[in-house]
């Protein structure tokens, strides 16, 4: 005997059908996205949604950046420094090899050096640099007379412009050739421009340094007894 049942009966009853007996209203599409309506079976159906096509990127317009404010004083002042720094560290003359105070300055340093001082600030002897030279000598030709025939002939007197005494136990050795020497009249005259260019910043020219005359060294130095 059951409770509650009719014969044969203890499962669930089937639900009823909706009324009018059709499928079950489905829901609107989306009109964003595009659908398809694929019947599953008696009774239900499946929406398929379908992503839209992809749209193509926009182009990407490329601008051109902004000059920096600082860097367009830099291109301003750009040329300004070129030019500084040429004059300052640009290629400078080159004294050729036979410029007389290219040779004159390798003279002196073999020969007038070890008494006058490695660059003319003397020592044994006077000093040279400075302008020093061409207050005691302002004649080149005095000059080279007296690096030709060194200090002997002016022992007891005095020599230059300025007066020095010339003593017998200082007296500066000769370099000419034809007094014991051994510079050449050329040679005496490449120093002489080397003293008074070099060493003394006058000007490279024929007042400082003259060519050998034709004959010999220049004569006569300035002395008084």
């Amino acid at each position: 005997m059951g409770l509650g049942g009719g014969e044969g009966g203890g499962g669930e009853s089937a639900p009823a059908p909706a009324a009018g007996g059709g499928a079950p209203a489905t829901a609107a599409t989306p009109a964003v996205a595009t659908s398809t309506v694929v019947e599953e079976g008696a009774g239900s159906v499946a929406v398929l949604e379908q992503e839209p096509p992809n749209e193509p990127p926009a182009p990407v317009i490329a601008r051109r950046p902004k000059t920096p404010f600082w860097m367009v004083g830099l291109l301003v002042l750009l040329p300004i420094y070129a030019w500084v720094y040429t004059g300052a560290f640009g290629p400078r003359h080159v004294a050729a090899a036979n410029d007389p105070v290219t040779v004159g300055s390798a003279l002196f340093t073999a020969n007038c050096s070890v008494c006058h001082g490695a660059s003319g600030e003397g020592g044994i002897g006077p000093q040279l640099a400075g302008g020093a030279v061409l207050k005691t000598w302002p004649s080149v030709q005095d000059h080279i007379t007296w690096v030709h025939t060194g200090g002997a002939p002016f022992v007891g007197k005095t020599y230059g412009a300025q007066g020095h005494a010339v003593s017998a136990s200082n007296v500066m050795p000769p370099f000419g050739l034809d007094h014991g020497g051994t510079l050449t009249d050329a040679q005496i005259v490449d120093v002489v421009c080397y003293e008074r260019v070099g060493l003394s910043g006058a000007p490279e020219d024929a007042a400082n340094c003259p060519a050998v005359a034709s004959g010999g060294a220049a004569s006569g130095a300035s002395t008084s007894s």
